[in-house]
């Protein structure tokens, strides 16, 4: 059967034919999950080959760059975060708003261009292109909280569902809809070079994991088979004989006291007997 950690209730669901292939599809779940899936897998492993966690909520929005399908954009919680098919942690993530993010979508123009609404109606544009670390433009298009955007598909109208059953349209600068010269390229190898150095780091990671299994089960196979060095055996012993003899000197102190303390008290009977004799004479 499906795993446990795959099972979870749908809330956005992406399925373009033309962008990942007739038989895949993604769905973000109430879980904070992405479910990379297979509509022609002959077992359920099959037919969900890939999990995405991230979020810390629901995933609302979930879409694959149509430049490059391997890259997809998902929204959630308070981020936006942009994962690659082949690594399981983002390459990409905004910072944590205030508001909740409600929906996300990319530009059909721009590659390096997407879209996110807020819970406290703003829209947010994201160029990767000219910023990375914000947005390139925030408008607060309504009162209220918003619930989707769609893009116009030659990238110049924007179309804002509101909770209130307000639909905004909006126009965007020429500098935002009209793809620049080798933006594509660019931001190609913009992908490219973060998802080296992602899958480097957890290689790193991976390598060192396993160099401290290997460290541990070398020390334990040596302090079985007694495969230890004079020097460390040296050491164990003097630390054991230091310790042997603290603990004498302790047990000899303590005995001191005692002694003296019976000795004490002998004295002070006896003392007390010569008392109650004279008195009695």
């Amino acid at each position: 059967g499906i795993n446990a950690e795959y099972m979870g209730g749908g809330v956005s669901l992406d399925y373009d034919p033309l962008v990942g292939g007739p038989s895949k599809y993604m769905v973000g779940t109430e879980q904070g999950t992405t479910l990379s899936c297979n509509r022609r897998g002959k077992s359920p492993t099959d037919k969900i080959n890939q999990c995405f966690n991230g979020h810390h909520g629901p995933v609302y929005s979930v879409m694959r760059n149509t430049f490059f399908a391997k890259y997809f954009l998902t929204v959630g919680d308070w981020t936006a975060r942009i994962w690659m098919d082949e690594v399981k942690s983002p390459m990409f993530m905004t910072f944590y708003h205030k508001a909740y993010l409600t929906s996300g979508t990319w530009h059909p123009v721009r590659p390096g261009v997407f879209l996110t609404a807020r819970m406290d109606g703003s829209m947010d544009v994201w160029d990767l292109l000219y910023k990375q670390n914000s947005p390139v433009l925030s408008v607060q298009v309504s009162d209220f909280s918003l619930h989707t955007l769609k893009v116009q598909q030659d990238g110049r109208l924007v179309a804002v569902g509101g909770v209130d059953g307000s639909t905004s349209l909006l126009e965007l600068s020429s500098g935002l809809s009209e793809i620049a010269k080798d933006e594509k390229a660019t931001i190609g190898q913009m992908f490219d070079r973060e998802t080296t150095r992602d899958k480097n780091l957890i290689q790193r990671a991976r390598e060192a994991k396993q160099r401290r299994r290997k460290s541990s089960s070398n020390l334990r196979a040596e302090r079985d088979i007694g495969n230890i060095d004079e020097g460390t055996l040296k050491e164990i012993s003097d630390d054991f004989l230091t310790q042997m003899k603290v603990s004498e000197e302790e047990a000899a102190a303590r005995q001191a006291t005692k002694k003296h303390t019976w000795e004490q008290m002998l004295t002070e009977l006896e003392t007390g007997e010569q008392d109650e004799l004279l008195e009695k004479e």
